[in-house]
Parts: C-alpha cells; sequence; structure tokens
C-alpha cells in the first residue's frame, strides 16, 4: 500500500516536472522567438535594407531587455546636435555611434549622421541614414493623426514623441499626461513657428508605462 502510493507519488511528480519543464522551454522558446523578430530586423538594417517593417522594428524593440522609456539620455543627443549646429562633424559622428550601440532606434541620431555625412559629401551614408529616420518617424505618423486620444500616435519612448514634434515643426512649450480607460497618454503643445500657429499632439505611451513598471522606474 505505501510502497504503490509512493510509486504513484513518483509518477506524479514525474509528470509535474515535465509539464514544468515543457512550460519552461515554451516560454524560452517565445522569448527566443522575439529576440530573433528583432535581432533579425535589425541585421538586415544595418546591412542597408531600409524596406523591412520599421513599425514591427519598433515593437519588437520594446520587449528586449535594453528598451528605455524615455530613449537615449536627453543630454547626450543634446550634445550631439550642438555638435552638429556647431559643424563638429567629427565630435557629432563619434556621440552618434555611441548611442546607436545602444540604441539603433533613435531618430534624431540618424538624422545627425545624415547631415554630417552629406556635409562630408557621402551621399550613400546621408541617404541611408535619412531613409532609416524617414522609417521610423513614418511609422509613427502613418498610424493616426495624433489630433485626440483616439488616433494618438503610438510610442515606445518618450524620445519617439519629441522626435515626432520636431518632424512636425513644431516646438513643444507644454506637456501633460492623463489616463482614459485602460490607456496612458501624453498631450504635447508645440507652436510652428513659421506659420506661427500651435497644435496639441495626443501620443499613446501604453509602452514607455509598461517599460516603466517593468524595470521598476515608477
Amino acid at each position: 500500500m505505501i510502497l504503490r502510493f509512493a510509486t504513484s507519488l513518483l509518477a506524479m511528480c514525474a509528470v509535474a516536472c515535465a509539464v514544468s519543464v515543457s512550460g519552461q522551454s515554451t516560454q524560452a522558446t517565445a522569448n527566443s522567438n522575439k529576440r530573433s523578430a528583432y535581432e533579425t530586423l535589425l541585421e538586415r538594417l544595418t546591412a542597408g535594407d531600409t524596406k523591412i517593417d520599421f513599425g514591427v522594428l519598433r515593437l519588437a524593440y520594446a520587449e528586449t531587455a535594453s528598451a528605455n522609456p524615455y530613449g537615449t539620455s536627453h543630454e547626450t543627443r543634446r550634445r550631439m546636435n550642438a555638435a552638429v549646429i556647431e559643424q563638429r562633424c567629427d565630435e557629432a559622428l563619434k556621440i552618434a555611434d555611441q548611442i546607436l550601440s545602444s540604441n539603433y532606434l533613435s531618430p534624431d541620431t540618424h538624422i545627425a549622421k545624415s547631415t554630417c555625412y552629406r556635409r562630408a559629401g557621402d551621399s550613400a551614408k546621408a541617404d541611408l541614414h535619412k531613409a532609416i529616420y524617414l522609417g521610423l518617424i513614418n511609422s509613427i505618423v502613418a498610424l493616426g493623426d495624433g489630433l485626440k486620444p483616439e488616433t494618438a500616435y503610438r510610442v515606445i519612448s518618450i524620445e519617439e514623441e519629441y522626435a515626432v514634434m520636431r518632424a512636425l515643426g513644431l516646438t513643444v512649450w507644454k506637456q501633460e499626461q492623463f489616463r482614459r480607460g485602460e490607456h496612458a497618454y501624453e498631450v504635447l503643445s508645440g507652436t510652428n513657428d513659421k506659420a506661427g500657429k500651435s497644435i496639441t499632439i495626443y501620443f499613446n505611451i501604453d509602452i514607455p508605462a509598461a517599460l516603466e513598471r517593468r524595470k521598476g522606474l515608477k
């Protein structure tokens, strides 16, 4: 009786362990697939293939361990942009390469590299980084108009919000956040200096908010 019970218990343990191992294996495979989706698209992009789906690339990156809800350092990008404006392109390109080594999806960094390569007469590299910049920005603005919560631009970092505002020719002077139902939004008010008009743009920040929670930043 005791032997049969022990045997039965061992069998149950074996099944439970098998299920556990199977579950871990399934999760590991799923995680591997997520990583490979990003890595595969990134490999194609860095090889010069700008026909990839930038929206899929961005969402896949947001699920990697290196994703940051704020994007790359504002101060680092400020120094890079200052170097571009002051035509210190050797310094700008060095900073840009440092940024892209940890976050290849930084829109401002690609347009900075494009500008510097254009000045140096390297049209091929200038065109490549401009195409990457446009691919990243267009993958955001193509899915909505940003004029209300229901059609808010969906971003994966705060950096993307400001990149979109600059792409739209807007200088930001106000920002605020709110929640509606299950979704989080950031609203940026900006002015088009040439037209002299102000506009309010809505961004869905569900992904950056989730990244903050995942990384214990909020």
